[in-house]
């Protein structure tokens, strides 16, 4: 598994070189700043990061959320507001479930951060694959930026991996959702087909599932639509 950090609209000097100097601690090196407010070269970021002012050195900042994903296969939203994505059907996982899913895979994935004031805004946690969200106590369950990206990187960080398999990519994954809507287009029966695609989508963000695997799928998808298509044409006609 390869991690990039992103932080959207990091608001402290303080926390940027914090959360720099947790990467270091856990071996991560890939830093994107979306919009930040925070200056990465201050004395406050510098001082806070120690031995991992390379780290901020190196950081790329980029002007939207969707440019600091690209190249990824998956992007992680982290927020503890889950309740904000109780109408969307998605669910939050685990730092814990996210690396047992993940660790062993050679996935590509972007962990994704807010602002410290109100975190990742609806649209761009709709922009990642799935959630994460650290259990802490419902008084007050809002972490430190730092700290919540210290408990994630440790429970990727705290077993290596076995063995790897090849987990299929973002564009192996995005040709077999639109097959599946096709699929669901071509039957007429499916209502409210956005919310099942999405699902589908979703479904299919989450499993570690391997090219073999997903392709697999796609064959099957493709077979049926096939078979279903002549059909319908043949009755419109």
């Amino acid at each position: 598994m390869k991690v990039r950090v992103v932080l959207v609209g990091c608001e402290y000097d303080e926390n940027l070189g914090l959360v720099a100097r947790a990467m270091k601690n856990f071996g991560l090196t890939d830093l994107a700043l979306v919009k930040p407010e925070a200056d990465k070269s201050s004395d406050k970021a510098i001082s806070r990061a120690m031995h991992a002012k390379e780290t901020l050195k190196k950081a790329k900042s980029f002007g939207s959320l969707e440019d600091a994903l690209k190249g990824m296969d998956f992007a992680v939203a982290t927020t503890a507001r889950s309740s904000k994505n109780a109408g969307s059907g998605r669910k939050a996982i685990s730092p814990e479930l996210l690396a047992e899913k993940y660790r062993d895979s050679g996935a590509k994935i972007a962990i994704v951060f807010g602002r410290e004031s109100n975190g990742l805004t609806n649209s761009e946690i709709e922009k990642c694959d799935f959630i994460v969200s650290i259990p802490a106590s419902k008084a007050y369950p809002v972490l430190n930026l730092s700290h919540a990206a210290v408990l994630v990187f440790y429970e990727l960080f705290r077993e290596k991996p076995k063995t790897l398999f090849n987990v299929a990519g973002k564009e192996t994954k995005s040709a077999v959702t639109m097959l599946f809507a096709d699929l669901a287009d071509a039957t007429g029966r499916i209502r409210n087909k956005k919310a099942v695609v999405g699902a589908f989508r979703h479904l299919l963000a989450r499993a570690p599932a391997t090219d073999k695997e997903v392709r697999a799928v796609a064959a099957v998808l493709s077979e049926s639509l096939k078979k279903i298509t002549p059909k319908k044409q043949k009755r419109e006609h």
